[in-house]
């Protein structure tokens, strides 16, 4: 009876659920709120390294090589030298790829995929805007298709917008559209695990209120 029990279970997928990697929730919400809470680059590459752990030690799992990436390629933004950005984005990558390989169907994949794109492309507009541009919006495009409801399309977006050139259909009164798009669905949002990402809401506040000024 166990055995059936334990079969049916695997068909239904709960085998998969976050309570099967005990102790990968804590270990990103510690490292996720360190991260967000500290001002300084020191204190949030020390929450980098958090996220590096969790990877290692949780290697096969989606959640952790997620936020491995996503933490690499926000304090990319971060790093004033060049090269070390980078270096950076070269392991948000390596994650990036082993989040594609768990799980290439979840629109939170190219969500990431195309934070990573643009944060190349920040690393010097000048000459990666045509190659890391087209990138990013194809890989939201993709989220889009997948979940049109994920906030995180709209912020990116935004982001992306605000530092365009008003001659190239950018600034604030264009991206201001995009982050009062993602305002309620950033409110309507699952926020009870850390392992169904959730960030981005108070940056998105930031930038609407810098628009509104």
């Amino acid at each position: 009876m166990k055995k059936i029990i334990l079969t049916f279970l695997a068909v239904l997928g709960i085998g998969s659920l976050p309570a099967q990697t005990p102790g990968l929730a804590d270990a990103l919400t510690k490292a996720y709120n360190q991260f967000e809470s500290a001002n300084d680059l020191g204190p949030k590459m020390a929450a980098v390294a958090q996220f590096d752990l969790a990877a290692n030690k949780w290697s096969g799992d989606w959640a952790a090589n997620y936020y491995a990436a996503w933490a690499k390629a926000i304090i990319s933004y971060l790093e004033p030298d060049k090269k070390r950005k980078d270096l950076l984005l070269d392991d948000a990558d390596k994650y990036l790829e082993k989040v594609k390989s768990i799980n290439d169907s979840a629109d939170e994949t190219y969500v990431l995929a195309a934070l990573v794109a643009n944060a190349r492309l920040s690393v010097d507009g000048g000459t990666r805007w045509k190659k890391y541009g087209d990138i990013f919006n194809k890989d939201l495009e993709k989220a889009k298709e997948k979940n049109a409801q994920n906030p995180r399309i709209y912020y990116l977006k935004g982001v992306s917008t605000f530092y365009t050139p008003k001659a190239f259909g950018g600034g604030k009164k264009n991206a201001k559209e995009y982050f009062d798009k993602a305002t309620p669905l950033f409110t309507a949002q699952d926020k009870s695990s850390i392992l169904k990402p959730y960030w981005g809401e108070k940056q998105n506040q930031d930038y609407l209120k810098q628009c509104n000024e």
